[in-house]
């Protein structure tokens, strides 16, 4: 009941960004649970190597906007959502924006506790070369991205 007092104590937008995180996050959660990675990745983006940044817009709330709508719906949830499904959710959500995006996808190796090692991935969704969601530490090393272009409307 309180959750519900405090949604609707937001601003329209805000309680729009949010239902729009509701819905996407489960989506992606369904994509990467059911369907093979070659599958879907083609509609996050065109694959480049390491850590690409989206072409360079004028700054945007959005996608401060849109991380805030993710995490705070992740959080929601108990944190069920991984940083990826978050990015995926998120990219989407400023796709429709047209604001550019980049998805990037990284390891990071480490020791165990039983001094194996201990392969990690963790994505992270940039935009004007900051990273929106998903903060690396800069512990991750990127191994490839999926960058969104978006065209700016021509003026007549």
């Amino acid at each position: 009941m309180k959750s519900l007092r405090k949604f609707l104590q937001l601003a329209p937008a805000r309680r729009g960004l949010l239902v729009e995180a509701a819905v996407g996050l489960p989506l992606a959660w369904l994509l990467v649970r059911l369907m093979p990675f070659r599958f879907w990745s083609t509609w996050l983006g065109e694959a480049a190597p390491g850590e690409a940044d989206p072409p360079a817009t004028p700054e945007t709330q959005a996608a401060y906007d849109v991380g805030w709508a993710v995490r705070t719906t992740n959080r929601t949830v108990g944190g069920r959502y991984t940083c990826l499904m978050q990015a995926m959710a998120a990219q989407w959500m400023l796709s429709r924006r047209h604001v550019p995006t980049s998805l990037v996808l990284g390891t990071l190796t480490e020791r165990g506790e039983d001094n194996q090692l201990v392969i990690k991935a963790h994505a992270w969704l940039k935009v004007n070369g900051r990273t929106v969601l998903g903060d690396t530490g800069e512990r991750f090393t990127a191994v490839s991205s999926y960058v969104r272009r978006h065209p700016q409307p021509v003026e007549d």
